[in-house]
């Protein structure tokens, strides 16, 4: 049955503790030397490797790309970076700093986009301090990106979004990465993680953008004091796999600390997995009930993951009545548990919508 096995998740609570005490660290891989590196981006005179050509601006070695570059950032600051119609070939470029966590982006007045990736392909964005502007990461209409062990902080709205425009994209993985204090502008537009697009058209009977995103692996992420959702996934993203997450303190003004695609839209393809993360301290300045875990679409699989609140008016895992397609209809909730107060499952959140369309519900 869904809500059991008590000793499997001791070590699981445990497990949740140290990470909100310690910072993911850094694997060996992230431990960076100058002789990994192919190109150097500084604006000093000194010039730092004999061997490595060395650039002013990262946009001048993009110019010089070859196949298998890894960019070294030297520079303690670093302006915004924005990579258009890029493609790195049959390996991907790697841009990260040339010590690890040694070069910040940080934008002033929760202003502008601190990394922009539009139209391009094959990228790994690794090791960076990102904070202070309206968004710290966009990625749209490319593929084959990944962010990993990047540090996003002190945002006005979104920290990282993924979001498809004029024909979308797919191959994510969005890893190790730490994520706090976003929305500091906007709360209601302060999600952790955002993949698709959610605009409606002016009816609101379907979503604005029909392009989708695909294939996104969200994993090992600490996020935490969020202005909305820690990760919301709109249902013109599918194929999404939410994994090993610890999640704390959340805000919300809608939905749940993870949510998958809860709009009253019809979508034509769906899969999620959301399994086995920590969520602890949700609440809701609506008035609404928080919400741990949300779905309102299908084909998903909810398991092994572990709600903690000791609020009675949270709901550990959600299903909106939004499963507009019968052939997307169907949730699978396996060994998931709330400690604490609260409701551990319910079947009927509306989210304010007038849609009664339920999923089909299996309990393992």
């Amino acid at each position: 049955m869904m809500y059991n096995v008590m000793n499997r998740y001791k070590n699981k609570v445990s497990w949740f503790i140290s990470i909100l005490l310690i910072a993911i660290p850094a694997n060996s891989e992230s431990t960076n030397t100058e002789h990994d590196c192919t190109k150097i981006i500084t604006t000093g005179n000194k010039k730092l490797s004999n061997s490595i050509p060395s650039f002013a601006k990262l946009s001048l070695a993009l110019e010089q790309h070859i196949v298998g570059d890894i960019i070294c950032l030297a520079d303690k600051h670093q302006p915004a970076i924005m990579i258009e119609d890029f493609d790195s070939g049959s390996k991907p470029l790697i841009i990260r700093p040339l010590h690890y966590l040694g070069t910040t982006i940080k934008s002033r007045y929760y202003t502008g986009t601190g990394i922009t990736i539009k139209h391009s392909t094959g990228i790994i964005i690794e090791g960076l301090i990102i904070t202070g502007g309206l968004n710290a990461i966009l990625i749209q209409d490319s593929s084959n990106i990944s962010l990993l062990s990047n540090r996003v902080f002190n945002t006005g709205n979104q920290a990282i979004s993924i979001k498809p425009r004029y024909y979308g994209g797919k191959h994510y993985i969005i890893e190790d990465n730490i994520i706090f204090n976003t929305g500091l502008l906007n709360p209601r537009f302060g999600e952790g993680i955002y993949i698709g697009d959610g605009s409606y058209t002016k009816d609101r009977s379907r979503l604005k953008i029909q392009y989708t995103v695909s294939d996104i692996m969200i994993r090992n992420n600490l996020i935490h004091h969020t202005g909305n959702e820690a990760i919301d996934v709109k249902s013109n993203a599918y194929d999404v796999k939410i994994v090993r997450n610890s999640i704390n303190h959340i805000n919300l003004k809608f939905n749940a600390a993870i949510t998958i695609a809860t709009e009253s839209s019809f979508a034509p393809l769906g899969g999620y997995q959301v399994e086995d993360n920590v969520i602890a301290n949700i609440t809701n300045r609506s008035g609404y009930r928080p919400i741990g875990i949300a779905a309102g679409h299908g084909d998903a699989l909810i398991k092994d993951n572990l709600i903690i609140d000791d609020n009675e008016n949270v709901i550990a895992i959600c299903l909106f009545t939004t499963f507009l397609n019968p052939k997307l209809n169907h949730v699978i909730l396996e060994n998931n548990k709330l400690i604490g107060a609260g409701v551990p499952f319910s079947d009927a959140c509306t989210g304010g919508t007038n849609n009664n369309a339920k999923a089909v519900t299996t309990f393992k």
